[in-house]
């Protein structure tokens, strides 16, 4: 009698594995979730101005910031519709603050100015010593962008004296919110007259 031997059961086995791998391949690659677009934050601030002094110093400065439409955002006029006076610091009294009716200080001579919007043409920012007397002053200024982040403008305003009005930076967005033509030496008054701070 004659043995006939075959290799069916064998393929039919490597076939149906086969198939089972690819079918497990194909459902684990569409169960893949998809990078998720809702996750993204489109910051609200396109710029922010900050400045900064010693927090040793109990004086009052502040900050003043010109935009293109002439309009000066400062302690009185805290917003024009894209630019807005987030924190106006008087110096120590406005460090305290009450927590479940206990009391905290937190020692930080801080202003900032932020600009939900960038319309072509010239920005130009400015610090004043409100104080009427006290020591000359170093005041820091940055101005930086958020998308993407960018620093446009880091210094220090040294020796600011009181009741003076010192012009930081001055600079240029084209309509694209590029910055360009940024301008540390030219002074232009703004508080006296664009603002009437009296």
């Amino acid at each position: 009698m004659k043995k006939y031997s075959s290799n069916l059961a064998f393929v039919d086995l490597l076939f149906n594995l086969l198939v089972g791998f690819t079918s497990l391949f194909v459902i684990a690659f569409l169960m893949i979730n998809p990078i998720s677009k809702t996750g993204e934050v489109t910051p609200p601030i396109r710029m922010f101005v900050e400045i900064e002094w010693p927090s040793s110093i109990n004086k009052d400065i502040d900050l003043f910031v010109r935009g293109p439409d002439g309009d000066v955002v400062f302690f009185i006029n805290k917003d024009n519709g894209y630019i807005t006076l987030e924190r106006d610091d008087l110096g120590w009294s406005s460090d305290t603050y009450h927590v479940n009716g206990v009391e905290k200080v937190v020692r930080r001579n801080y202003e900032v100015a932020n600009f939900s919007d960038l319309p072509a043409g010239e920005y130009v920012v400015a610090v004043l010593y409100f104080s009427v007397v006290g020591p000359p002053i170093d005041v820091t200024t940055s101005v930086r962008t958020i998308s993407p982040h960018r620093i446009v403008y880091q210094g220090v305003t040294e020796g600011l004296t009181p009741r003076a009005e010192r012009t930081v930076v001055s600079f240029t967005v084209d309509k694209d919110g590029k910055v360009s033509d940024l301008n540390t030496e030219l002074q232009i008054p703004i508080t006296r007259r664009g603002a009437n701070v009296p």
